[in-house]
Order: structure tokens, then C-alpha cells, then sequence
């Protein structure tokens, strides 16, 4: 009887959600509907181009390098510390070589699950953070439309699965009811930070997030100090993997030493670093992937959508000095409710910290180290905002929308060769890599 009726209720389940969607699609205007159908072909377009040829070429390209002989090492537990970041990329990257081998679809598989998985905590985060269903398919097809993700996606390269993490982690706060949720935050903010250190500063959008959303105590931030025990466990276990002294102490000796390289390669000059305030302007995308084959060439650049690009930035940087203007000055206060509730508010800034943070520590070290792909948290949490900003618009103006949307798609057709390795003439690629910054 019981497996009865969960057939009967699963069935029940389906037709209740089809029958939601058929609502919903027929309350629609003609503009809406057709942004929804190019939102799909964006969202599956992004997919496809992730996946197809990932084993293409089969050698390590750029950084790769780093990650999958050492994530192979782990496997031999054989001593390797070649990476001066944290385990945690390589142990996960080592998944992949236990299923598919040491080749490169193994090393890189891992990798583009952390890059497919991306569209969906965007989809979730903005689901969540803006209580908008639109606000969600929007942010999942500009994260699947984006070179920058699409790139990343392609290359076993940590930072798809640091921006990967750091959105779990912000999700967890605004979606945390009780200490538990709270715990989770800190558990996997240390998992995070086990990527890479600089997902630490995701607890200042944290911590901004309860304060905001009061819906668990502050003090419960305390749980927030669960993130550097993690993060020592995770050392502990990555270090024993590689065969080397894996008790507290030489974890602290192995973070210092790492941290010192990182601080010693700061120092010299590297002709693919760019300065952190040239990210926003699009100065200098990193191609992460490039392979020649006689006349003909592969390129994975991180240039992001341009449709994309520039409004995101006007709007993490515009959106919150517009809400203080209007804070500050009382014959301005008028003009920021028409357009955004207290809900949104509330989801700008948090979006918009978390912007800032993750590019707090660039700011401040000023270094010869920092790289264009440093930006890719920071600019996740700007794309999910303009997401956010472009549903609300469409109440209002969905044909414009209609028109924004569509021309980020044959922006993305136009950009789509040279983020997903299409075999290209000299010409053919430098066509679309217009400026020499943006060319290998």
C-alpha cells in the first residue's frame, strides 16, 4: 500500500507543478514569453558549450599545470606542494582522475561539474536573496551566457569551484533559520576557504546578511568560527594524502611557507597581471586555454558577456550609493521606493559587499600578483544583482528586456569561438579578441 501511494502522490507532485507552469505561461504577455525561451536556449547553449570537447587538448594548458599532476600526486601519496594554495582544489580535482583516469577529461572533470553547478546556486541564490522566480532564470542564463564562467568552466583552474562555494556559502546565510543553518555557514565557508584564503572575506556578505535579515540572532555569527577549524582539518587531511606531516603545527608551518611564496611572487613582474581596478573596465581577460593545431588555433578566453559586463558594474557600484544618497539627504528619500522595496534593498547591499570584499584583499595589497580571473567572485555576485535589477524591470518594460536579453545572445554567439576552443584562423580569432590585452 505504501509504495502505492507515493507513486500516487509523486504523480500528483508532477501534474501540480505542470499544471503551475501551464498557469503561469498562459498569464504571460507575448514579450516575457519569448524572453523565456531565449532564457532557455541561453541556459542550454551554456551547457552544451561547457561539456562539448572538454578533453580537447589532451595536455595541460595555462595553471592546469598545478592542479592535475598534484591532484595525481595525491593519488600516489607521493609529496607534492608545487601550489602554494590551500589542498582542498586538489583533492576534489582528484575525483575525477579516480574515474576517468589520468587524462585530461579526468583532471578537468571536477572542474566543469563546479562550473555547471554554478548556474544552479545562481539560479537558487537569486531565487532566495530577491524571492523572485524570474529574478532566478535570469541569473541562471547570464552565468550560463558569460565567457568569464564558460572559460573557467573548460579549465581544471580553481576558481570556478572558489566562486562555486562562496555563493553556497552566502545562500546558506540567507536561507539559515537557526544555529544549525548558522553552523552550516561557518562549515562551509571553511570549505571555501580551503580553495582558496581569499573566500575568508565571503563572512563580511555574511555577516551584513544577518544584520539585515534579523532572522536568527546576531550573536549566532559565533558559529562563523567554525570556518578556520575546518580549514585546518581539510590541510591536515590534504597534507597526509601527499605524505607529509600532517599534525597542527605543520599545517601552520606549511601556511606560513605557502604564504610567503605567494607574497615572494607578488614581487616580480608577470606580463599576464593586471592591477584590480582594470577587472571592472574588461583591460586585460586572461585566454586560460590555448592549443595550435597548423593554421588553426583553440582559445578559451575569460572575456565575459559585454552586454553583461558594464551594466553589472554600474549597477554593485551605482545601485548602493543611489540607496545611501537617498538615506542621507531627506528631499531624495522619495525617489528610491518607487523602485525598490525594502526586500531588495536588503538583497543590493548584500550582493553588493559581497562585491566589494572579494575584491578588498586586491585592493589592498596592490601587488604584482593579482590576475584578471581574481575577479570571477566578485563579478558573480554583480551579474546576480543585474539579474535581480533586469526582472524587476521587465514589469515595467518587458520589451526593452525583450531587446537587452536578445542582444546579449548574439553577443555570446558572436564571443562563443573563442570560449568554447572552435578551431580559428589568426584573423578569424582576433576579430572577436579586438584589443591587443584581450589576445594571448
Amino acid at each position: 500500500m505504501m509504495p502505492a501511494k507515493m507513486v500516487r502522490g509523486v504523480v500528483e507532485t508532477v501534474r501540480a507543478v505542470r499544471q503551475d507552469a501551464v498557469d503561469r505561461w498562459g498569464a504571460m504577455q507575448r514579450a516575457p514569453r519569448v524572453t523565456s525561451l531565449l532564457l532557455a536556449f541561453m541556459i542550454v547553449g551554456g551547457v552544451i558549450l561547457r561539456i562539448q570537447g572538454i578533453g580537447f587538448p589532451p595536455r595541460d594548458t595555462f595553471d592546469e599545470q598545478f592542479y592535475g599532476p598534484t591532484a595525481h600526486h595525491i593519488l600516489l601519496g607521493v609529496p607534492d606542494l608545487h601550489d602554494f594554495h590551500p589542498p582542498l582544489g586538489k583533492l576534489l580535482g582528484a575525483i575525477g582522475l579516480i574515474l576517468f583516469g589520468y587524462n585530461s577529461v579526468g583532471w578537468r572533470f571536477m572542474y566543469l561539474c563546479f562550473g555547471l553547478q554554478t548556474i544552479i546556486i545562481g539560479f537558487w541564490l537569486a531565487r532566495q536573496i530577491f524571492a523572485s522566480r524570474r529574478a532566478a532564470w535570469f541569473a541562471a542564463a547570464f552565468i550560463a551566457a558569460d565567457g568569464f564562467f564558460i572559460a573557467h568552466s573548460r579549465t581544471a583552474f580553481i576558481d570556478i569551484m572558489l566562486v562555486c562555494l562562496i555563493l553556497w556559502s552566502v545562500l546558506a546565510v540567507v536561507t539559515a533559520r537557526t544555529w544549525r543553518g548558522m553552523a552550516i555557514v561557518g562549515i562551509l565557508i571553511g570549505i571555501a576557504t580551503s580553495i582558496k584564503w581569499s573566500a575568508a572575506q565571503t563572512l563580511v556578505p555574511a555577516v551584513v546578511a544577518v544584520l539585515l535579515y534579523r532572522r536568527v540572532p546576531w550573536y549566532t555569527i559565533f558559529w562563523f568560527g567554525l570556518s578556520p577549524v575546518v580549514h585546518i582539518l581539510i590541510w591536515m587531511a590534504g597534507l597526509h594524502l601527499m605524505g607529509h606531516a600532517s599534525d597542527p603545527l605543520a599545517v601552520w608551518n606549511v601556511i606560513l611557507s605557502s604564504m610567503a611564496s605567494l607574497h615572494g611572487l607578488g614581487q616580480y613582474d608577470n606580463p599576464l597581471a593586471s592591477a584590480w581596478y582594470t577587472w571592472p573596465a574588461l583591460y586585460h581577460p586572461i585566454v586560460v586555454k590555448l592549443s595550435s593545431s597548423g593554421t588553426t588555433s583553440r582559445y578559451a578566453s575569460s572575456l565575459g558577456n559585454l552586454v553583461f559586463w558594464f551594466p553589472a558594474v554600474l549597477l554593485v557600484i551605482g545601485l548602493p550609493l543611489a540607496r545611501g544618497l537617498t538615506a542621507l539627504r531627506t528631499g531624495w528619500r522619495k525617489y528610491w521606493p518607487p523602485f525598490f522595496d525594502a526586500s531588495f534593498t536588503k538583497a543590493v547591499l548584500v550582493l553588493a559587499t559581497g562585491w566589494a570584499a572579494l575584491l578588498t584583499l586586491f585592493v589592498v595589497s596592490m601587488g604584482k600578483h593579482s590576475f584578471f580571473y581574481h575577479y570571477l567572485p566578485p563579478y558573480a555576485f554583480a551579474i546576480i544583482l543585474l539579474a535581480g535589477v533586469v526582472a524587476k524591470l521587465e514589469r515595467r518594460w518587458p520589451r526593452a528586456v525583450l531587446i537587452f536579453v536578445a542582444l546579449s545572445i548574439l553577443v555570446a554567439l558572436y564571443f562563443v569561438p573563442v570560449w568554447g576552443e572552435f578551431s580559428l584562423t589568426l584573423p578569424e580569432a582576433n576579430r572577436r579578441l579586438i584589443f591587443l590585452p584581450w589576445r594571448p
